[in-house]
């Protein structure tokens, strides 16, 4: 903004300057040919008008950097929800499949415990066919050999010893065919009772597809949200970034670019913080045995022992937010690609990374006492991890590597691997 204002600020000065000339010029040519009351208030209206036009296209200028800016921080606005819908939906989507693999699993039991059940009714019910026929054959025997009745076979017995012996083969034939009969009713009382079980489970396995296919029409149905939300973030996010482009462009303000990938920038948050946690355990090791823990020059308390880390003062977007009110995690010092990078304070090298998003080409340097520097976006890095490097030390060339709209030194300082405000340190 005040790169914008600076512009058109100098073209008010030079109009001034034009109309301050034009009155020295009126001034000077007196004596050669005067110019007219009406004339001069013609040129200085002329003049004024060019200038209310000038200060109208400032206004303007200003309304739209401002709507610009308000509407960017909307858009961020919208892409932090759609971001918050993606994470709900993904959440509802692996619900759904856990709920589809239960259901399947439920299924693939039901039609193990029906296939189970048809082979027994099938083998109990070959047993009944078995006696039955059986039972039928003696039924049918004795139909055809016209079987007396009891009394018939009693009455022709012609000593009581005879009558006792027929009596007791009656009983036991009847016996027989009472017990074969009762077996066949309880056989097929057990088909009964597993052919209404059979068809509990048939039921219950047609509620279960039925359940199934609904879960996995809901289950689509969230994928196809889930890829139209992600369809409506990219582009917000597209356009966004490129209004961040367009702003940058206008203005010193450089600002990292939107990347939705969570995953990717969640991993490596949590290596610099490991980082930075395993620095100062380290370093707590090394203070229990040999009595002292701190690298010279660095302090963890904020005491202001930090140097600039580019020749350059002037800083673009400062901590923790840009002008347009998204989070910005550091400060950032707009240099030409290729500028000297600077250790901020003596310390260790802990992490170097070359990424192709988020901060690039970027170097971490642990000062002791929790105390912890990070310089991103760089277009080269000049020292590997491990390394020791002094205050001042050239460490990296500015760049624009990574989510960035423009070549600068964006700068960290963090303790225990969290942010802090740099310029409590610088």
């Amino acid at each position: 903004m005040r790169l914008v204002r600076c512009k058109y600020s100098i073209k008010i000065l030079s109009l001034t300057l034009s109309l301050i000339f034009a009155v020295a010029s009126f001034s000077f040519g007196m004596s050669a040919s005067a110019k007219s009351t009406s004339e001069l208030n013609e040129e200085k209206e002329e003049i004024q008008s060019e200038i209310d036009e000038a200060q109208s296209k400032i206004d303007e200028l200003e309304e739209e950097q401002n709507d610009t800016e308000e509407y960017l921080s909307a858009l961020q606005s919208k892409i932090n929800l759609l971001q918050d819908k993606l994470d709900t939906l993904e959440d509802s989507k692996s619900a759904l499949e856990a709920e589809i693999d239960a259901v399947e699993d439920k299924i693939e039991q039901t039609e193990a415990d029906i296939e189970e059940t048809q082979n027994e009714i099938d083998e109990k019910q070959a047993e009944f066919d078995e006696k039955y026929e059986l039972y039928c054959q003696r039924l049918r025997a004795m139909y055809m050999s016209g079987s007396a009745s009891t009394l018939e076979v009693l009455l022709t017995c012609t000593d009581m010893s005879t009558m006792l012996t027929r009596s007791q083969m009656v009983k036991s034939v009847s016996e027989q065919d009472s017990e074969a009969l009762d077996e066949l009713m309880t056989i097929m009382e057990e088909i009964e009772t597993q052919k209404e079980e059979l068809e509990v489970k048939r039921n219950e396995l047609s509620e279960d597809k039925e359940s199934l296919e609904s879960d996995k029409q809901e289950l689509q149905a969230s994928i196809d949200e889930i890829d139209e939300s992600k369809a409506e973030l990219d582009a917000e996010v597209e356009e966004c970034n490129a209004l961040m482009e367009e702003l940058s462009s206008q203005t010193s303000e450089y600002m990292e670019l939107i990347e939705t990938n969570e995953d990717a920038l969640e991993e490596i948050e949590n290596e610099i913080r490991a980082a930075a946690l395993a620095a100062a355990a380290a370093a707590s090791s090394s203070s229990s045995s040999s009595g002292s823990g701190s690298i010279s020059g660095s302090t963890g308390s904020g005491s202001g022992q930090l140097s600039y880390p580019t020749d350059s003062r002037t800083i673009s977007a400062g901590y923790p937010n840009y002008s347009s009110g998204g989070y910005h995690g550091g400060i950032d010092f707009p240099v030409s690609t290729g500028s000297n990078v600077y250790a901020a304070a003596s310390g260790t090298v802990i992490l170097v990374k070359y990424l192709t998003y988020s901060y690039g080409y970027y170097v971490m340097i642990d000062h002791g006492d929790g105390l912890s520097t990070l310089y991103a976006h760089n277009s080269q890095i000049l020292v590997s991890v491990g390394d020791t490097v002094t205050q001042g030390q050239v460490i990296a060339k500015s760049g624009s590597t990574g989510n960035s709209t423009g070549p600068h030194c964006h700068f960290e300082v963090r303790v225990n691997g969290s942010r802090v405000n740099p310029l409590n340190y610088l």
